[in-house]
Formats: structure tokens, sequence, C-alpha cells
């Protein structure tokens, strides 16, 4: 009997110092010498619990159990092998077991809360966490999970309170870090999302995208510090199949769209995985094609600013739209896209299963997901089943990589067919270019001249509107080395936030530009917007994550786009709009005839003259324009897939 109790002595000693491995063998040579009592199976299950064997775990907590029901914490251990193993409704369960066994079980309550939280049950996991901090309120940990359900509620100023006070009780805290990091961002306070982040990453670095999302809020502010180092490691991560990187974000980072696919497969297994089962479909019978359109930008944005047409132009003898407007901003547009629908739901505040529900229970034939893997994006919804077609288009230029969407509708220039085989989605072909345009934009009234943004009378204009993080080292190298080549001329670019101004002229002066020949100009309406294309020459597109909008709105002012095609849809989108207008030989291939091109073109006056004179030629543009004729290819498509025709 003595040496049973100093063989389970040593046990204990081992596993208590971290040793789990060699104490399980000491725990199971008593468990062959039949000493079978609860605790020693506790603390068996409890070792597998640490070397994360979760299935031997749960059998030794039952063992301990069976000889002991009012065993608490064998319970709660066990409720934690089975949060780990996802069966989530099973731990908690033994969470109210444990807690019933003793009304102030602290880690009972907390682990409860982290369960509850994962089968969308947040009001009752804010619940929880607030019994654990009565119960211990100087515990961290309660902090970074309350802050959790809060920022999951949308409830974004009570997130960053909690996760302040997590790193107030323990400043190495590294999980609090990355999640107060992940709020920064989504508020565009990116210098301090990148502190969060990279102190995060020292405390501890295997968090699920970190890198990729310190990656993509550098790129945010043309931070290219450790930019080969990052990308190198994000590339490797994507390889290896870790969830190392967000979707949108991948797409300004690498052409390949092997990476992309990946990239989308393992992050949509990673919000499905845990989610119960997808409610049932129900076949719908209506008279007519009802359209659900879900955006979280019916608002001033882009992404409506090309559909806003195809809302007006849709057949009422043969179609109902339906709006969803998942999104937290509203304003005059919104006011204005609302009277185009049969119906229009504001769904912001309901969860991406309850917005599912709604959408069935107006027998919606098929959802257009309008954002994709964008902010506020929804993507659950369609996990849940929003309708019987569900596809993807327009805001997001790749594949959402899950079974969930049926559908992306493209054209072969930015989806090439032999591309196909990397996209989850089956693909719907528009016979032109797959983006909407409106026929029409009103501009402003206001008359504005070089002088009034800075730019210089006499110089040519090379211009880039894209968004800041689409500008990365390569495609900013080439336009140094474009203005080296072209003395009188300047680069006008889209200031998104003081840093990126700061960082921007930084990197160029490297280049020997000096700064008065990069000029920046504000965010503005989209009526003084598209005036400002007619003070630029040359629109000059980024690469591998190009010109979308902004790309037709240049070509709608008549100011000439010069484009680098890739691989990826979202390099590839420029191209298409060029070869719908006639404008093929602005499209290049490699970065060498990229940079010839532009300083031909800067170069010789004739040159520019003759595409100006082009894209003066309605003519020539008329069909990019032509909302109607688009509008009744989209339709079509819709009409296919009703019909089985597709």
């Amino acid at each position: 009997m003595q040496d049973k109790t100093k063989i389970f002595n040593k046990a204990l000693q081992l596993q208590l110092s971290g040793k789990a491995r060699e104490a399980q063998k000491l725990y199971l040579k008593l468990v062959k010498q039949n000493i079978n009592n609860d605790k020693l199976f506790f603390l068996l299950g409890t070792s597998y619990l640490q070397t994360k064997e979760y299935d031997k775990a749960i059998n030794y907590l039952d063992d301990s159990i069976k000889l002991n029901p009012n065993f608490q914490d064998a319970f709660n251990n066990r409720g934690i092998a089975l949060t780990k193993k996802e069966r989530y409704q099973e731990s908690i369960k033994d969470y109210d077991i444990a807690i019933s066994l003793k009304k102030d079980f602290f880690d009972a309550y907390l682990n409860k809360g982290i369960s509850l939280r994962n089968v969308d049950q947040k009001k009752l996991a804010i619940e929880c966490f607030e019994i654990c901090i009565k119960l211990n309120p100087k515990d961290s940990k309660i902090y970074n999970n309350l802050g959790n359900v809060y920022k999951d509620l949308k409830i974004y100023e009570k997130a960053v309170e909690c996760y302040n006070k997590a790193i107030e009780l323990d400043e190495n805290y590294a999980e609090a870090y990355y999640s107060r990091g992940t709020l920064f961002q989504h508020y565009n306070r990116l210098n301090l999302a990148i502190e969060d982040y990279e102190k995060a990453i020292k405390l501890k670095d295997d968090f699920d995208f970190i890198y990729g999302d310190l990656m993509f809020s550098k790129m945010n502010i043309c931070d290219w510090n450790n930019y080969d180092f990052l990308k190198k490691k994000i590339e490797e991560g994507i390889t290896q199949n870790k969830n190392i990187i967000r979707p949108f974000s991948v797409l300004a980072l690498t052409d390949d769209q092997i990476k992309h696919k990946i990239t989308s497969k393992n992050f949509s297994t990673s919000l499905f995985h845990n989610l119960p089962d997808r409610l049932e479909m129900n076949k719908t019978n209506n008279k007519k094609i009802k359209v659900g359109y879900f955006s979280g930008d019916f608002r001033n944005h882009a992404g409506l600013h090309l559909i806003l047409d195809v809302f007006k132009n849709h057949d009422n003898s043969k179609f109902e739209i339906y709006g969803f407007s998942h999104g937290p901003k509203k304003d005059k547009w919104t006011d204005e896209v609302q009277k185009y629908f049969h119906k229009f739901f504001d769904v912001y505040n309901l969860s991406e299963k309850e917005i599912a529900i709604l959408s069935r229970k107006n027998n919606i034939d098929i959802a257009v997901d309008l954002r994709g893997y964008t902010k506020n994006s929804i993507t659950k919804t369609y996990y849940y089943g929003a309708a019987p077609i569900q596809i993807n288009y327009l805001g997001y230029p790749g594949t959402m990589g899950n079974k969930y969407y049926n559908y992306i509708i493209a054209d072969k220039i930015v989806l090439p067919i032999e591309e196909s085989k990397n996209f989850s989605e089956e693909v719907l072909y528009l016979p032109n270019c797959y983006q909407p345009n409106q026929a029409k934009i009103k501009l402003s009234n206001k008359s504005f001249s070089k002088k009034d943004y800075g730019l210089p009378e006499n110089d040519f204009i090379f211009g880039c509107l894209n968004a800041t993080y689409k500008i990365n080292p390569l495609i900013f190298n080439c336009w140094m080395k474009i203005l080296g080549k072209c003395k009188n001329s300047i680069l006008w670019l889209l200031k998104e936030n003081d840093k990126s101004a700061e960082n921007l002229i930084k990197e160029a002066k490297k280049s020997g530009i000096v700064e008065g020949r990069i000029i920046f100009a504000e965010r503005t309406s989209i009526e003084i917007h598209l005036k400002r294309f007619k003070f630029i020459d040359l629109f000059l597109d980024t690469y591998p994550y190009g010109a979308h909008t902004t790309a037709s709105e240049a070509i709608r002012m008549g100011t000439p786009v010069l484009t680098m095609i890739g691989k990826s849809f979202a390099s590839r989108v420029a191209s298409s709009i060029l070869i719908n207008v006639g404008l093929e030989r602005l499209i290049t291939k490699k970065i060498d005839e990229y940079i010839t091109i532009a300083a031909e073109i800067a170069l010789d006056k004739n040159k520019l003259l003759k595409l100006k004179a082009h894209l003066a030629n309605s003519s020539n543009t008329d069909n990019l324009f032509n909302s109607k004729k688009f509008t009744k290819d989209l339709e079509n498509i819709f009409l296919n897939l009703i019909n089985n025709k597709i």
C-alpha cells in the first residue's frame, strides 16, 4: 500500500509540475493494479486535458463521476473537455451540475459563459460573466471573455472597456491585447491596433489570423517595415493550412488564387465549425422571382453607386426585389435606395441566424451577397440558408471557399474558365463586364481648378485614387521609377489617413523623389470625387488588388487607366473594364512594360490626346454604362437558375 501511495504522490507531483505524460504512466500503473477510485480517475482524466487528448479525458472523467456523482470538479473538467470537442450543449449541462453542487463555483460559471457564447446565447453568457465578476472581480479572464461577447453583439465601446480592464489586471495577458487590437482596427485606430498586435505576438504568437491582421493594419498606413518577413511568414502559413490571414486581406498581399482559395476555405471552416445544424430549406413557389440583395453598404459607398441602377431597372412584372441592410451606417443614399425595393429591412441588430429566418419568411428565391468577406459581412447567414440559391457577387472578388454559396457572378476576363477550379462556387458568366455601373451620375455644380487641389498647372498628373491598403512596395517603387523618367510630373493619391501620407512621402524620398511631387486628395462626396478625375491625365492602377469602382469612374470621366493584369479576380477587374471600352493596349503583363507605357504617354502628348479622344467618343463607352442592358443580362441569369437551365 505504501508503494502505491508513493507512486500516486509522485504522479501528482509530476502533473503539478507540468509533466503530464510522465504522470499518466504512473496513474495507469495504479489503474492496472485495480486502484480504482474517483480521485485517481479524476487526475488521470485531467492529465489528458493537459495533453489535449480530450476523448481519453472524457472517458476517465466519466469513470470518476460514476464513482462519485457529487464530484463537482470532475463535472467541470469534463465540461472543459467537451468544450474542446465543440460539444457545447453537453458541456453546459456539466457546468450546470457543477454549479448545482457548488453555488459559488467560479470556474464553472466562466466556462459555461464561454460555451454559451459559442452556441450564440450571448445574453446568458453575459449573465455568467457578471456572476464571475461578483465572485472574483480581479480575474482578468472574465473581462476578456465578456469583451468578446460585447464585440459579437456590436457593442464595441463596452468591449474596449472590458479589454482595458483585463489588461489593467494582467499586463501580460496576450489574448486581451489581440482582442483589443481587432477592435482598434475596426475603428481605424491603426497605430493602436499595430501596437496591440505586436505586444500580443511577443507574449504569444499562435493566435489565429494575428499575423494577417497585423499585416493588413500596416498596409492601411503604408508601414512597410518587416513587409517581406510578414509576407513570407503569411504565405508559408497559408501553404501549411494555418488560419494566418483573413480572406479579404490576402487579396492585396498575393496574386495566387490557390492561396486565396485555401485562405477562404480555412476561414469559412473556422466560422462554421461550431455552429448548430443548418435550418431546413423550404421550397419556394412564387409567382414572381424574389431576389434578396444583402449588403452592409446601402449608403454612400462605392458598392451602392455601382449597383443602384440594377435596383431601378429590375422588371417588376417578373421580379420582386428585397433589400437586407446589415451595416451600421445610414445616410441619404439609404433613403434613396429603399424606394426601389418591394420590401427593405434594416437587419443590423439581428443575429445572422435571425436574418436567415427573416429571409425564409419572405420566401426569397435567390439571395445575393454583395459583401462576401468584407467589413460588416454576415457570412453565417448563408450557412443557415437565406434562400435555396445563394450567390457571391460584386463586393468580394474571390471565392468564399465553402459549399453554402452556390454561385459566383463573373465575366470571362476577371475569372477565366480555366481558373474556375480555384473557386468553390459554380461560375455564372455575364456576357460583358461583370461590374454594373450607373448610366449617369449627377456631378457637383461647384467648379474646381487644379489650384483648388494643390496641383501644378502644367505638369503631367499621374493619379491613383484607390484605397491605401492596395499600395505595396512593388507598385510604389514602380510609380517612383515612372516619376523618375518623367521629370515634369506628379503623383496624386488618395489620403486615407495622415500616417499613410507621411509614410508614402518617406518612401518616395528613399527613391529620390522630392516631397512636392506627391500630392494627396481627401475623401469627399461622390459628386465632387468624380470631377477630380478630369485633372488626372493617366490613372495608374495598383497590383495585385487593382481598381474596381475607381477604374470605371476614371473611364466615365474620360481618364485613361493603365493596369497590370494578374492571375487573380482582384487583379483583373480594370482589364475587364478596359476591354469593354476598347483600350486593351493599356493592359500590361509585366512591371517593365507598365513603366514604359506610362512614361511614353506622359512624354508624348499625342498618345494621351488619342486615348482621351477614344474615351470622349460615347460609342466606345456606352456598353460599359448601359445599365438597362446589364440588368437584363443579370435577370436572364436569375431566370435560367429558377428554370433549371443552368
